[in-house]
């Protein structure tokens, strides 16, 4: 990659999904149907800077190589006159549903919380997983359950025990978020069962919600609105975690512990999908209201798609690994070990760099230097894992720093994956993630400071 290359082409991912130009949030309705894996997202095709949702689409039969396929849905109806918003997707016999929330908002002088907004529950079928065949509202604002704000949306449908199950992010009159627990028997008829909450308020709204098995136990997945940060938790605007389940979701039930999926700037609203054993999960790479930027706006185009990960239940906490089909992108390889300082130059924006047998005996630390833009650093009297943008203005865009907190003496491991504007660190393999999009002038040198065995592979985007 030569630096006479236009910045609209240098910052472009290669293999992280992102349209050619518009606005891209939350992904939808993650599946594998016909041979193909389907990712569904929020899209507005004509603006980078967001408008009138639709669902954009790719579809891959490898995770790796992805088509863009016709715009599978578009505000077309009454009930979704205002945005086709977030949702999922189930597949049975033969057929892909598509659950989504329709978006209506009056013209008027409302608050657009308490009144002015309906957000309508609506089912699509498509035979061929490429066109929609109809469209099916299932519920309306006068069918959820009382004490609500109009904010009722993203619904995720799964099937369990041989009945249908829909859960639906919520936000109360007294500003608690909650999600909504429905059942069915033939995914026309929804019964309202159960409400999932804590205890003490915990946001205001928890949007995208999932509800999934892993391990022999049931997570609930929420992106909750409202966090107050504290100190190294609920570091950027709005949060992205889970809860294990203790007892059954659908009666009697509490939530434990929450924790989050990522760390670092830009990780959104993430929804999983099982296929051949393995629960996958995928991010939006961006963050609503967020005060730092991206400087693509100017050339047409903002936010991509994370990594897809792997998901287990390892000692009663999430582990997340990148999705094994990357490594099939590995080219040029180099082995190197760190003793003291070391650099490398590189004009490759895609790397993965893996980092292992980290010796941090006698207070000696750890640091890594990427392209005079992203520093890791690890504090060993801390035990805190650091990821800093060292240009806050230039290349960061008002990003600044990041802490993901270890025990002294933890940090063994380290997988760094770059692809132009995107890094994802995966620390020790289960001690947590931190991903931001960055935004660097050139890709020349990376250095390191400590003693640890190096290995960078470029990667084919």
């Amino acid at each position: 990659m030569k630096n006479s290359v236009s910045k609209c082409d240098l910052w472009k991912p290669g293999y992280h999904i992102i349209p050619p130009s518009g606005w891209l949030n939350d992904p939808n309705g993650l599946c594998f149907f016909n041979g193909y894996y389907h990712v569904f997202y929020q899209y507005v095709p004509d603006s980078p800077e967001g408008g009138l949702k639709c669902w954009g689409h790719y579809r891959s039969r490898d995770l790796l190589n992805w088509e863009e396929c016709p715009v599978m849905m578009k505000p077309d109806q009454p009930y979704d006159r205002n945005g086709v918003y977030s949702g999922s997707a189930l597949i049975e016999n033969d057929k892909m549903y598509l659950f989504y929330t329709g978006n209506v908002k009056h013209k008027g002088d409302y608050d657009y919380i308490n009144s002015g907004r309906e957000h309508n529950t609506v089912m699509a079928v498509s035979t061929d997983g490429m066109k929609i065949d109809k469209k099916l509202p299932l519920l309306y604002n006068r069918d959820y359950p009382e004490g609500l704000t109009c904010h009722v949306r993203d619904p995720k449908v799964f099937k369990y025990d041989g009945k249908y199950y829909m859960v639906i992010g919520a936000r109360t009159k007294q500003n608690r978020g909650q999600v909504l627990v429905y059942e069915s028997e033939d995914l026309s008829s929804w019964k309202f069962i159960n409400t999932l909450s804590t205890k003490e308020q915990f946001g205001y709204m928890w949007e995208c919600p999932d509800l999934f098995e892993l391990g022999g136990s049931f997570i609930l997945a929420v992106s909750p609105q409202g966090l107050k940060s504290e100190r190294h938790r609920y570091q950027n605007v709005y949060s992205s975690g889970y809860f294990i389940i203790n007892g059954d979701f659908r009666g009697r039930c509490t939530l434990g512990n929450y924790t989050e999926f990522d760390s670092g700037f830009d990780f959104y609203a993430p929804q999983t999908f099982e296929h051949d054993g393995r629960r996958l999960m995928l991010a939006w790479m961006g963050m609503p209201d967020a005060q730092y930027t991206n400087p693509t706006v100017k050339y047409g185009w903002q936010h991509c798609m994370s990594m897809f990960r792997e998901l287990n239940l390892k000692h009663g906490r999430i582990v997340q690994v990148p999705a094994r089909e990357y490594k099939k992108l590995r080219k040029g390889h180099k082995v190197l070990r760190s003793e003291g300082m070391l650099s490398f130059e590189t004009e490759n924006p895609c790397l993965e760099i893996n980092i292992s047998d980290i010796d941090i005996g006698n207070n000696a630390g750890f640091g890594i230097s990427i392209f005079d833009t992203l520093e890791l650093i690890y504090d060993v009297p801390s035990g805190e894992f650091v990821l800093i943008h060292t240009d806050k203005n230039k290349s960061a865009y008002g990003r600044t720093k990041r802490v993901l907190p270890l025990q002294k003496n933890e940090l063994k491991k380290i997988d760094i994956f770059l692809d132009a504007s995107c890094a994802e660190i995966f620390v020790n393999d289960t001690s947590g993630v931190l991903s931001t999009r960055y935004y660097p002038e050139n890709y020349k040198e990376i250095n390191c400071k400590g003693s640890f065995n190096i290995e960078i592979y470029e990667i084919s985007g």
